[in-house]
């Protein structure tokens, strides 16, 4: 990376998350991401450089496209695969393009470290007397239901639902 990309690439951290839903507060990308490298690296403590580097700029590209909502992708799957194409190629001309240094494992371990940011999210958002996550936390956790968890996501998606459940 060059240092002109290294001041897009930190500028992509302050893109703001979820400004379709009324949340409290806001999210930027960067705590976003700092979140999705920490649980990646909780779920599997030998995951690679590579893996990190992906879970802290996986959504920079956001910089050019702005945050989808997840929705919105969900009805439009011709959109999803445009949308990718833009951001791998945003992507490599910031040369951070992660994604074919991942190991198999690792891919799959990074998607459900992305959903788990999800859910500690709504948690933090239910706290503080936001009801408005509670389909967006369910949805997360549908999908990670559905995934093949390790041992150590099983025991975090039941300590999250409790949690959450628990408010």
């Amino acid at each position: 990376m060059n240092l002109d990309n290294l001041f897009e690439v930190v500028r992509g951290g302050t893109i703001k998350r979820y400004h379709t839903l009324e949340t409290i507060g806001e999210q930027s990308v960067g705590a976003h991401s700092w979140g999705v490298a920490m649980i990646l690296q909780y779920l599997d403590d030998t995951v690679s450089k590579a893996a990190i580097l992906k879970a802290l700029s996986h959504d920079i590209a956001e910089l050019y496209t702005g945050d989808i909502p997840a929705p919105v992708k969900w009805d439009n799957p011709d959109l999803v695969k445009s949308l990718k194409a833009i951001e791998n190629a945003f992507e490599r001309k910031l040369n951070i393009d992660y994604t074919k240094e991942l190991l198999p494992y690792e891919a799959i371990l990074f998607k459900q470290a992305d959903m788990f940011e999800l859910l500690f999210f709504c948690m933090r958002q239910r706290k503080m007397g936001n009801t408005n996550m509670n389909t967006v936390f369910s949805n997360g956790v549908e999908y990670l239901a559905n995934q093949d968890l390790n041992e150590l996501g099983s025991k975090l998606l039941g300590r999250l639902i409790k949690e959450y459940g628990g408010i």
